[in-house]
This record gives structure tokens, sequence and C-alpha cells, in this order.
């Protein structure tokens, strides 16, 4: 009970904050808006340009790249360090601008497309037509996703995430920290109440926010970004829950170590980093094994695994209680941390 009135409290206190409940409702909109637009219009077409004036882009071609038709080598020239184009083709020489490598990947392509279309063409009318037909792209099956997917799709699990245990670990380690310089665990302190029940109240009480905020975040990214969850909104929000309890725990036992929101600050390159390298935003497959295995350490890494089994491959909660499990021991283990820390507030 006594646990229960520390996080009516802190319920009361945070909701009475309106700059505080905008910052932690708002923010996290902008952030994936932001995101959204930046990952998920990523550049799909090169813009390459063919020294001459007898070439016709073919259907393939124009879905890869778009042609313009150049005079001389020189113009080409000035135009790709202009940036008005990101390659040519000069008889037979194929530039690439080459400073972007997904744009280069686009370029080669485009490069290869072109060259294909020039051997068929020198080609017999009937032999380049059997050769087409040996040339021609298969029809690709996806096994897992879609190929409607955008890039954004495939990066929004880890993203969610990340977001999710970025903002839940800024909410509980500043609101905590503030308890603290403000007086107001001290004199909780000097109750007879225990270590665990202030902990717990803190846990519940900052939890109504932190999961509030995390239905923001979902539904915001489902119904308004559209992004693909599977089908199952439940099971998705149940990961998130786990990610921001178990951030939640976590700032509020790095706040201890802290004597104002600078210090708690210094903290973010160390834990909240990290978390974002290990998370899935970046492929670890062909790392060293040492960092594949220091990504072990990190508990978002196995909320954003399960986010992605979910969201992207389909599965369900068989597939994923092993990630959740873990997750639950970190949120524990963080728990059972934050009551010894209180010990050097007061004995008990």
């Amino acid at each position: 009970m006594k646990s229960f009135v520390i996080a009516g409290r802190l319920i009361r206190q945070i909701a009475g904050d309106k700059r505080t409940l905008a910052v932690m409702l708002i923010a996290p909109v902008l952030i994936m808006t932001l995101l959204y637009l930046l990952l998920g219009n990523g550049v799909t077409t090169a813009r390459i340009d063919i020294v001459g004036a007898d070439y016709t882009a073919s259907d393939s071609m124009k879905e890869i790249a778009e042609i313009t038709l150049v005079s001389t080598e020189e113009e080409a020239i000035d135009r790709l360090k202009s940036g008005e184009s990101d390659g040519y083709i000069a008889a037979d020489r194929y530039v690439a601008e080459g400073t972007e490598p997904s744009i280069t990947a686009l370029v080669k392509r485009a490069f290869q497309e072109y060259t294909l279309e020039q051997n068929l063409s020198a080609l017999p009318a009937q032999m380049a037509a059997q050769a087409e037909e040996l040339f021609q792209t298969p029809e690709i099956e996806m096994y897992y996703g879609s190929g409607d997917y955008e890039e954004f799709d495939f990066l929004a699990p880890s993203m969610m995430g990340f977001i999710i245990f970025f903002l839940v670990f800024l909410l509980a380690g500043i609101a905590f920290l503030r308890e603290r310089i403000s007086g107001t665990l001290d004199r909780i302190l000097v109750s007879s109440l225990r270590r665990s029940q202030l902990v717990a109240g803190y846990f519940l009480g900052f939890g109504v926010f932190a999961a509030l905020q995390t239905v923001v975040i979902q539904s915001f990214l489902v119904y308004v970004l559209r992004i693909h969850t599977g089908t199952n909104f439940l099971m998705v929000l149940l990961i998130n829950l786990t990610i921001a309890g178990t951030s939640l725990a976590m700032g509020t036992l790095f706040s201890a170590f802290a004597r104002n929101e600078f210090q708690l600050f210094q903290f973010i390159p160390i834990v909240i980093i990290p978390q974002m390298m290990f998370c899935g935003l970046f492929n670890l497959r062909e790392t060293p094994l040492f960092l594949q295995l220091l990504a072990k350490i990190f508990p978002l890494s196995y909320g954003a695994e399960a986010l992605r089994k979910v969201m992207l491959q389909g599965l369900g909660f068989s597939d994923v209680w092993l990630d959740l499990a873990i997750m639950l021991g970190f949120t524990l283990l963080f728990f059972a941390l934050n009551i010894q820390v209180l010990k050097k507030y007061r004995k008990l």
C-alpha cells in the first residue's frame, strides 16, 4: 500500500507539469516523423549522363536511372563535379561519383543494365530475343516482409525500441534525480518505508507515464506513419512495455550516481549510445566476434530482436518469450541494484 502512495504522489506531480507531459508525448512523435521522412525516402534512382545522342533508355533502365544525354565528356565531368549527376558513360569509360555507397550501388546497376543493352543490341534480332530471355530478372518471392516494404520498415523495429528506451531512461533518470535534489527523497527515507517499497512506488509512478509514452509512440508509428507491424499489435505493445520497464529501472539506477542533470547526461554515451549501436540498426553479421558477443550484455538488443521477429517475420509469443524473459531479468536486476544503492542514503 505504501508503494501505491508513493506512486500516486508521483503521478499527480508529473501530471501537473504540463511542459513535462508535452515533451513526453510530443517529442517522440516529432523524432519518429523526422526519422520516417529521412529514412523512408531514400534515393531509388541514379542520375546518369551518357555522352552521345543515339541512346534511348529502356523501361528497365528508366526504373533505376534518370538518363541525360550530353554532347561531350567535359560537359559530363562538369555536371558530375557540380552534383547534377551521379556518374557518366563515355565510349568505354564508366565513371561514378563515388562518395555515397548507396548511390554508387545504384550507379553500378545502371552501368550493368546499359552494358547488357548494348551487348544485346549488337546481336541479331532472333539471338537478342533469346539472350534477353536468359538475362531476364526472375520474379522474386519474399519469405519475410514484402516488396512494398521501404527501408524505414526494416529499421522501424530497432528504431522504435531505441526511441522508447532512450526517452524512458531520461524520464526516469531526471525525475528521480529531481526527487533527490529537492530533498523529497530524504524526507521519505526518514519514514518507516522500506527500500523495496520505495523503489516499487517510484517504479509504478514513473511506469504509468512510461507506458503512456510507449502507447503514443507505437500508435503514431502504426496508425499515422503506417509502418508494418505484422498482425499482432498487442504483442508489439507487450514487447515495447517490457523495453520501457527495463529502461525505467536502469534510468532510476543510474540517476542515483548523478548529483545533477549534467552528470546524468554524461551517462548517455556509455549507457544509451551502445544500446543504439547494438540494437540492430547496424548489421553485426560481419563484425568481429567480440562485438557480436558484446551485444549480448545490452538489454535493448533482446527487445529489438523480439520486435523484428514479430513485426518483420510475423512470429508470436512462443518465438520471443526468451527475449522477453531476458529483458525481465535485466529489469529485476536493476530493481534489486536500486534497493541496494539506497543504502547510501539510509541504513535499514
